[in-house]
């Protein structure tokens, strides 16, 4: 089984576990593979272990939006991404989109940057012009 990265950007929503299931359901539906199987909801998926067979798929192999210390997620955790962290990966405490996505992609070289290859994800707020948060960044490894 592979491994595979992805990342998705959605507006700003202060309940992150609704903006998780939000997003996922939206990948869900626009996954036509799936019902093609006869899969018709993504509770029918998660409860099919098709995931867990096929190896990496995208969010939907997370699950859960939890707050702890770097490292101490599960598999199938997104683990927010704050306080002193957040500058220490970006640069500063109220990062843009454009400045997650380039760290993103710089992660994937030399900096060991997280979930680092172990079947979980992130998530992390981006601030707009204003300084206001305008969105969340869900990234992530899935699979083995």
């Amino acid at each position: 089984m592979g491994a595979s990265a992805w990342s998705y950007a959605v507006p700003h929503r202060e309940d992150l576990q609704a903006a998780l299931d939000a997003l996922r359901e939206k990948v869900f539906t626009e996954d036509e593979y799936d019902r093609e199987e006869g899969v018709e909801s993504l509770a029918e998926l998660m409860d099919s272990g098709r995931l867990q067979e096929e190896g990496a798929h995208s969010v939907l192999d997370v699950a859960t939006v939890v707050r702890c210390a770097v490292d101490e997620e599960g598999h199938g955790d997104v683990r927010v991404v704050e306080g002193a962290e957040v500058a220490e990966l970006f640069g500063t405490d109220r990062p843009s989109l454009d400045t997650v996505r380039a760290a993103e992609e710089q992660g994937g070289g030399d900096i060991d940057f997280p979930p680092s290859f172990r079947g979980s994800g992130c998530c992390t707020v981006t601030y707009g012009p204003d300084g206001a948060p305008d969105g969340l960044y869900f990234w992530g490894v899935t699979g083995d």
